[in-house]
């Protein structure tokens, strides 16, 4: 696993001082977190430090001066992404489970499965790792993710309802994400009978679904060659009207599956807000879900509105950068427990290294992260969330406790000079993952 260097102290000058003479501990509502510390990337932390402002994931730097945002926690599960990530074989060793057999990514079923399981892994560790949430969202075929975390759906129903979900019999029509808000992308697609507008993600990003001639046509009306576009690689008609005619044989695995009273609310991005009690209106928006869009920014909206600030991503894809753009300026936080480019267990233990920073209270010594010495919030729930679910899971174990002895600087021009530079640096690498993510 990589060593992930955590500090914390009363304030930045004292922070600075306990990187400088020896590395992480400490207690405190300043704090630090540094994913692989090297003797540069410390001495980026010190620099980001002696700014004082929030640093939150560039150059794998997590720095916050204060607790975080205030409010409640929020689960979501993405759908079917352009990236898959690796699988979380490391994860399911952690959790004592057996990895299972190899899942592929080459048909939609494959897909399918294996982000709904890379979904389910990651919620189970979470939850382990005493992270909860008050609520739960899911992107597309993620909503199907969050009725089961949330056990509206049963647990033994998973492994059935996944495969089939994906092997159901789906129309021959393409996505495209389009760098448009959701009224201009709908514009492209006038007089496009068979387009349709699929996903409101975010205020830069939407999808249009539909045949592959007619959407390339939509495409080609961009007159601005900055936006971005692409083509997905997996074709569903999800959330299309080009599903209506194919809706019968979902239902017929929805009808299957029986339901229960979720353990916290799933909100719908159908509808905009959570999933109905009564079992006949449940069972109808499940289908609405398949042929009317995705309001992912809608429901991020809403959920922001009656007090959601803390935005956990329990899989791999763009939601949290989706969450970012949608409230951009407002206070918020977004952390992704899963992945696209390294091992799944790696970044789970960052991501709760990153909830520590901004003040919450995750089960570290059971992700094998060093406990700060002395720190009487290292484990229980977050202080800065509001009271959890009675179904909270939490496990512990030993630990090792790593440090990392950073160079000293020595004068206020040298530290403004580390500073600038770890600006620039971290803004690099910010913008860079920004850009692969939209191409």
């Amino acid at each position: 696993m990589t060593e992930i260097l955590l500090a914390a102290a009363d304030d930045p000058g004292t922070l600075r001082a306990a990187l400088r003479s020896g590395g992480g501990g400490g207690t405190g509502p300043c704090r630090v977190a540094v994913l692989g510390p090297t003797a540069e990337r410390v001495g980026q932390a010190l620099a980001l430090i002696e700014r004082g402002e929030p640093w939150r994931g560039g150059n794998d730097i997590w720095f916050a001066p204060r607790p975080g945002p205030v409010g409640g926690t929020v689960f979501l599960f993405p759908g079917l992404d352009a990236r898959t990530g690796p699988p979380p074989d490391d994860v399911l060793h952690w959790l004592g489970r057996p990895a299972g057999p190899v899942t592929g990514t080459a048909t939609l079923a494959e897909r399918t499965h294996a982000t709904l399981r890379l979904n389910r892994v990651l919620h189970a560790a979470l939850l382990r790792a005493g992270i909860v949430p008050d609520a739960m969202a899911g992107h597309s075929a993620g909503e199907w993710s969050a009725l089961f975390a949330a056990g509206l759906f049963p647990e033994q129903a998973f492994d059935a309802f996944s495969r089939t979900m994906g092997a159901a019999p789906v129309p021959d029509v393409v996505f495209a994400a389009v760098g448009l808000p959701a009224e201009a992308a709908a514009r492209l697609a006038e007089g496009e009978p068979r387009v349709a507008l699929s996903h409101d993600n975010a205020p830069d990003q939407s999808v249009l679904c539909g045949d592959e001639d007619a959407v390339t046509r939509c495409l080609a009306r961009i007159a601005d060659p900055e936006v971005p576009r692409r083509v997905l690689p997996f074709r569903s008609g999800f959330h299309s009207p080009m599903l209506t005619p194919y809706l019968p044989g979902f239902s017929a695995v929805f009808d299957r599956v029986p339901l229960a009273r979720p353990a916290v609310p799933v909100w719908s991005a159908t509808t905009v807000a959570p999933y109905p009690d009564d079992d006949a209106e449940l069972r109808a928006l499940l289908n609405r879900h398949l042929v009317e869009p995705v309001r992912f920014r809608a429901v991020i909206e809403r959920m922001y509105g009656q007090g959601a600030r803390v935005f956990v991503q329990a899989g791999c894809g763009s939601l949290t950068r989706f969450v970012a753009a949608t409230l951009h300026g407002r206070p918020h936080l977004t952390v992704s427990a899963g992945s696209a480019t390294r091992p799944q267990l790696d970044q789970l233990r960052w991501a709760a290294a990153a909830l520590w920073a901004e003040g919450h209270t995750p089960d570290l010594t059971a992700l094998g992260l060093p406990r700060p010495t002395g720190d009487p919030t290292a484990l229980g729930p977050p202080r800065s969330a509001p009271a959890r679910t009675p179904n909270a899971h939490r496990a512990t174990g030993a630990g090792p406790v790593t440090t990392v002895h950073a160079a000293p600087g020595a004068h206020p021009v040298t530290d403004a000079y580390e500073a600038a530079v770890a600006a620039v640096s971290a803004s690099v690498e910010t913008v860079y993952r920004t850009w692969k993510e939209r191409t």
